[in-house]
């Protein structure tokens, strides 16, 4: 290597320094003053430049040479595809770009900054048109910037040596704003994430306007918006219910409603966020246009809210005019950002329509109660006269058959009101008497009025009690209520001849009244709708014995009242097994009061 060939040691003791400041500062623009000032103090260029890319543009962000030719070309923003255009006609040198004079279009050296002196006559004289340029890339191929070098060491030619050390200087510059772009992009994704994390937070909230409030200024802090705007349309199936938010602005007006919505439905058809920029001239914009200029705003993005192919709404965020394009990230982020409020929106829109269902329901049921109970006493008034007119006729020695007939009916109708009126009475009722009961009491009184009824049928009854009492707490009317019905229905539905077992029994904390029969018995689909009122079995045996089809509806409800339930085990033509379970001791009037709260 002769001396002419041999690194300059002041440069190769500069880039050692500028290699310890690209690894170790986080301020970029400082670097990059650092290797271009090291570019013209070290290496003799009269002027370096910096260009970063932004978005489709190269801005120029540093410049080291004279102050009046800073102040001329700092800030410059060049088309990156002019300048890719330049790199398409130089010489490559190595990772340098030389263009040499009159290769380029006159227009295109009428917007460069060009030097003023006379070239030489040397073979390798610098031209006042020469360039050399040096595209900055990321490790991964990506265009960063472009580092432009002008009047090189004696207005000659850069030689081998020059342009290695120039070309170092220019690793250092790529490397500098690799790790600018790293570590943007990585404050990019934490605050894309904690914007997507506040708006997901903000569902917790009570009520989808307060929601929506939240979310929207959440999406104007991470996106540095100036204005966002989110728009449920109306659910008609829902009643017509409708939200709007916005920050800082807190409602947007019903000016651009019909805006927003086309906005929406272009991006929903389009399936990714519609971006309308300032410079946008298509006709359909028009009306984006007026907005930008309403909020002296650069651009907005409008995507829809929606759950799948229904749209439910649309969110649209405007940046202002000194705010960057959207970066690919931000707009994906938005789009995410939707689809979150869609999923809100659509779980809102789901509760309420069950919310309102509930009512109408609890609102049919109150009307039901309010129906059976209204007409079973104006029932009771006729049916009672006539039941004491077929009494009075029959005291008189009346021996009509068809008195006798009217005198049954009536009876049967007599009792067909009284649960008509015990049914209404225990739906609407939340509270009861509460006191000790003994279980196995209640049994030996329901046998005893049930007697005469088995005797007459031929029917062997018998009562198993343990030594001690079985107490719950609870309502004595309505318990014994629940045992007289499981205990006639034994009665009811097993012929002459057949057997019933009531057993009383405790075990931990439940008690238990078990009544097995040889009856019938109840089929297994007859079995789901047991508990329904009204039900009867499709058992032509057992539809031939009257009944309400009430009598099992009223016990249930009363034993769930009581914090119980009732069972029933069951196989058709071999008897029955129906077990009432209730809470013993305290606990039944805790649970009960528990579960009427």
């Amino acid at each position: 290597m002769t001396s002419t060939d041999a690194p300059r040691p002041d440069g190769v003791r500069k880039l050692y320094e500028l290699m310890r400041r690209v690894n170790s500062s986080g301020d970029t623009l400082d670097v990059l003053e650092e290797v271009a000032r090291g570019v013209v103090e070290v290496l003799g260029f009269g002027v370096a430049a910096i260009a970063r890319l932004e978005g489709d543009t190269l801005v120029m962000t540093t410049v080291a040479g004279p102050e009046d030719v800073r102040s001329q070309i700092i800030g410059r923003r060049t088309p990156v595809s002019v300048i890719l255009n330049e790199f398409a006609q130089a010489d490559e040198w190595g990772i340098l770009r030389y263009v040499p004079h009159g290769r380029l279009p006159d227009e295109v050296m009428g917007a460069a900054w060009i030097p003023e002196f006379e070239p030489g006559a040397e073979d390798d004289a610098w031209h006042p048109l020469d360039a050399l340029y040096a595209p900055l890339y990321s490790a991964t191929g990506e265009l960063l910037g472009n580092m432009s070098v002008d009047l090189p060491p004696g207005n000659r030619v850069p030689g081998r040596r020059d342009r290695e050390l120039l070309e170092m200087f220019v690793v250092q510059a790529g490397l500098a704003m690799s790790n600018a772009q790293q570590r943007e992009r990585l404050a990019e994704q934490v605050r894309l994430g904690e914007t997507l994390q506040r708006v997901t937070a903000a569902d917790r909230l009570l009520g989808l306007d307060l929601t929506l409030h939240e979310a929207a200024e959440a999406i104007a802090t991470g996106l540095r918006a100036t204005q966002v705007w989110v728009h449920c349309f109306p659910d008609g199936e829902a009643g017509g219910s409708e939200y709007a938010a916005g920050f800082p602005d807190r409602a947007p007006t019903h000016r651009h409603d019909g805006l927003r919505r086309d906005l929406a439905r272009a991006a929903h058809e389009l399936g990714r966020p519609l971006v309308v920029a300032r410079q946008s001239a298509e006709p359909g914009l028009w009306g984006a246009q007026n907005v930008l200029a309403l909020y002296d705003a650069a651009s907005l993005v409008a995507v829809p809210v929606a759950a799948g192919r229904e749209l439910l709404g649309n969110l649209v965020v405007l940046r202002g005019a000194d705010a960057p394009d959207l970066t690919e990230a931000e707009v994906d982020a938005v789009d995410q950002i939707s689809r979150e409020l869609g999923r809100m929106v659509l779980n809102t829109r789901l509760y309420e329509t069950e919310r309102r269902l509930v009512a109408e329901l609890q609102e049919i049921d109150r009307y039901k109660g309010e129906l059976i109970a209204t007409i079973s006493h104006e029932l009771k008034t006729p049916l009672t006269s006539i039941i004491g007119h077929t009494e009075l006729l029959e005291e008189v020695g009346s021996a009509v058959d068809s008195i006798q007939a009217i005198s049954r009916n009536a009876q049967r109708l007599n009792r067909l009101i009284e649960n008509l009126l015990n049914y209404s009475r225990i739906q609407d009722r939340r509270e009861h008497v509460r006191r000790a009961v003994d279980l196995a009491t209640v049994c030996e009184n329901s046998l005893d009025l049930l007697a005469i009824q088995a005797e007459q049928g031929g029917l062997e009854f018998k009562l198993v009690c343990p030594p001690e009492p079985v107490v719950v707490y609870g309502d004595p009317e309505e318990l014994a209520r629940v045992i007289d019905n499981i205990l006639s229905n034994a009665v009811k539905y097993t012929p002459a001849g057949g057997r019933i077992d009531v057993v009383v029994s405790r075990d931990g904390g439940w008690a238990e009244v078990a009544c097995s029969d040889t009856g019938l018995g109840i089929s297994a689909v007859d079995q789901t709708h047991l508990f329904s009122a009204f039900h009867r079995s499709s058992n032509p045996d057992a539809l031939s014995i009257p009944g309400t089809g009430l009598g099992l509806a009223i016990s249930r409800r009363i034993t769930e009242m009581h914090g119980g339930d009732i069972l029933v085990e069951s196989t058709l033509g071999q008897g029955s097994t129906f077990r009432v379970r209730l809470p013993v001791g305290e606990r039944s009037a805790v649970d009960v009061s528990a579960q009427e709260r």
